[in-house]
């Protein structure tokens, strides 16, 4: 399997994934987000045995980090995220890498006041977009 096809595999996962957390059904959400960062770990394998290419590096890796963070696992999200960053970055995938680890943060930050109803704003929004519950 091509780094192309691992590639497309993910993102035919992501896509059923969002359809199932819009139906409500989050645990089948989690599950295809898993399988989709699985595939999206393997395309990132694949280039990197072929040779590491900017932008595709950086593209898939923000990839990763996005579903690292569907499957509620920050930790891996920042793993994936940071070592895109630490290998000199097409700039704007950079920012896009920096604004995706501000997200990560959010989930990584402890707050002995948070409960279960916890809101997760965007970046220095006001706007609530969802509880912590909603959105992994």
């Amino acid at each position: 399997m091509s780094v192309g096809d691992s590639h497309n595999k993910a993102m035919e996962f992501a896509e059923r994934a969002l359809m199932a957390r819009i139906q409500g059904h989050t645990e089948d959400s989690i599950g295809l987000s898993e399988t989709a960062l699985e595939n999206e770990l393997e395309a990132i394998s694949r280039l990197e045995a072929e040779g590491r290419t900017e932008p595709t590096y950086s593209v898939l890796h923000r990839s990763a980090g996005t579903l690292a963070l569907d499957c509620n696992q920050p930790q891996k999200a920042r793993e994936i995220v940071t070592k895109a960053l630490g290998q000199d970055p097409h700039p704007e995938i950079a920012d896009e890498l920096r604004e995706l680890l501000d997200r990560i943060s959010l989930f990584l930050l402890p707050h002995r006041d948070w409960t279960d109803k916890d809101i997760w704003r965007v970046g220095n929004s006001s706007t609530t977009v969802g509880t912590l519950r909603e959105v992994a």
